[in-house]
């Protein structure tokens, strides 16, 4: 049992943890796209503002290719924008933080290749890493599918591409990268410790709301409940024009089962009665409710009183089957139950429904118990 609840509570977590990562990139996923768009702005509006300064300066082929960049990137933007809606998935999310990753990984070559640009390349490389990492951090598949193309580009071009390893620039991106690494580890601990948090808070409002609204002994409904959906159905029914019938349902000779195989075994039976019940029921339409001591009551929207009967009948042949045995009772060797059915009229109110209910079990006892009557 104890398993069980384990992992009934793994499992929702998982499925919070799960809905948040969705909604989270759902949102910071756009934020991090229009973040991309600013720097990719800030790079060619520098370009074009240097020209209108010196118009004759030298126009490189990386500075071209750069521009270019920028254009293909605001064109990726308007399309890929409208489609963040429709990603719900990690992998096309993984594939396009993936794009826009490489995206970077080419300009940064080319930043590279210009003397000019060079010193733009870390403080765009540490913008970029840690936006990405506001954005992502819930989804690191997500995120390293952006960060891992920059950081490759970096290191490719540091150590493969230059003469002689620049030791502070190395340095610098190590830095950067142990930075962003436990800012990561940190940030996504606090986010899965706050979904698991909501998850047992919602866990303990469940259980509460259970305690208050369900017997503890049978797991059926209680007094209270019984009370408020027949308050509920009542009015309901009557402005829809719909119909309701109610079974008031009594264990035959309870008192003598206590008395005779105790009150343990007392309590072992009403389980079983009410299992009994569950198994016949229209689920999830009815309400099986413990009325009191050995009373239950179903109620059964919808239901007119030759449907209540058919209910009743099951239920009839659902407790002898469970073939209780039960020594002192006067009309079977096993337990039996009698049932009241009584079906809802304009302006009936709920404590009128509930004694005529209560009347018409009274006839099924005294007409020799173990079957139903029908309220008049």
């Amino acid at each position: 049992m104890q398993k069980n609840t384990h992992t009934q509570q793994d499992t929702a977590f998982s499925a919070l943890l799960n809905h948040y990562k969705k909604a989270s990139l759902r949102t910071s996923g756009i934020w991090l796209l229009i973040a991309n768009l600013c720097f990719v702005l800030f790079l060619f509006g520098r370009d074009q503002f240097r020209v209108l300064l010196d118009p004759h300066a030298k126009v490189t082929f990386a500075s071209t290719t750069l521009d270019d960049l920028s254009l293909t990137f605001f064109a990726f933007f308007i399309i890929s924008l409208p489609a963040l809606r429709f990603i719900r998935t990690r992998p096309p999310a993984m594939a396009l933080a993936f794009l826009v990753g490489l995206y970077w990984a080419t300009v940064f070559h080319f930043m590279l290749a210009n003397d000019a640009q060079q010193q733009l390349v870390f403080p765009l490389f540490c913008m970029l890493i840690f936006t990405a990492l506001i954005a992502l951090y819930p989804t690191t598949p997500i995120l390293y599918s952006f960060v891992a193309p920059l950081w490759l580009s970096l290191f490719v071009h540091l150590v493969f591409l230059q003469s002689g390893i620049p030791i502070l620039q190395v340095a610098a991106i190590l830095i950067a990268t142990a930075l962003f690494e436990t800012g990561r580890i940190m940030l996504n601990r606090w986010f899965v410790l706050s979904v698991r948090r909501e998850c047992d808070n919602k866990l303990l409002m469940s259980k509460l709301d259970n305690l208050a609204y369900n017997d503890p002994l049978t797991g059926v409904a209680n007094r209270r409940q019984l009370d408020n959906q027949l308050e509920e159905l009542i009015t309901q029914t009557d402005l829809q024009g719909g119909t309701l019938s109610l079974i008031m349902i009594d264990v035959d000779f309870f008192k003598k089962y206590n008395d005779h195989y105790g009150h343990q075994a007392g309590d072992s039976c009403l389980i079983s009665i009410a299992d009994c019940f569950k198994q016949v029921v229209r689920q999830p339409t009815d309400l099986i409710a413990r009325y009191g001591g050995e009373e239950f009551v179903v109620l059964l929207p919808n239901a007119v009183t030759s449907d209540a009967e058919v209910v009743a009948s099951r239920i009839k042949k659902s407790v002898e089957k469970a073939a209780i045995p039960h020594a002192l009772s006067q009309v079977s060797e096993t337990v039996t139950v009698s049932q009241g059915i009584m079906q809802w009229a304009p302006g009936m109110t709920s404590l009128e429904l509930l004694k005529r209910a209560d009347s018409a079990l009274y006839q099924a006892k005294h007409a020799g118990r173990n079957g139903y009557c029908v309220g008049e």
